[in-house]
């Protein structure tokens, strides 16, 4: 009788491709909305709505781009955008990451 012989055949994939195609939590817009604080939501509400995922959604690209761009929360005097109130502080790079991926996934 023969004996089958199985053989493990190795991964072609390092670990840090392996740890990258690992399923990344899905962003979406119970993360988002808690980027808009109440006076970011009362400072914007002439223009849109940041407490309103659709009306954030239509204007997604102007909000990326002015947060990556460290334009927004703006900052009220005495701070500034270079010296940012430390209880309304800028996005922070993984922040910006973060909407850009809820931006990419389609707004879910």
């Amino acid at each position: 009788m023969a004996s089958e012989q199985t053989q493990d055949i190795p991964s072609t994939e390092t670990p840090a491709q392996e740890e990258t195609q690992a399923e990344a939590p899905a962003i979406t817009w119970d993360l988002i909305k808690t980027y808009f604080l109440p006076v970011d939501i009362k400072c914007m509400s002439k223009r849109f709505d940041l407490s309103d995922k659709d009306d954030v959604a239509d204007n997604a690209a102007k909000i990326y781009l002015r947060t990556k761009n460290k334009q927004m929360p703006k900052q009220m005097p005495p701070w500034t955008q270079e010296n940012p109130d430390p209880a309304h502080p800028l996005w922070t790079d993984q922040m910006c990451a973060n909407f850009k991926a809820w931006m990419d996934a389609g707004f879910p």
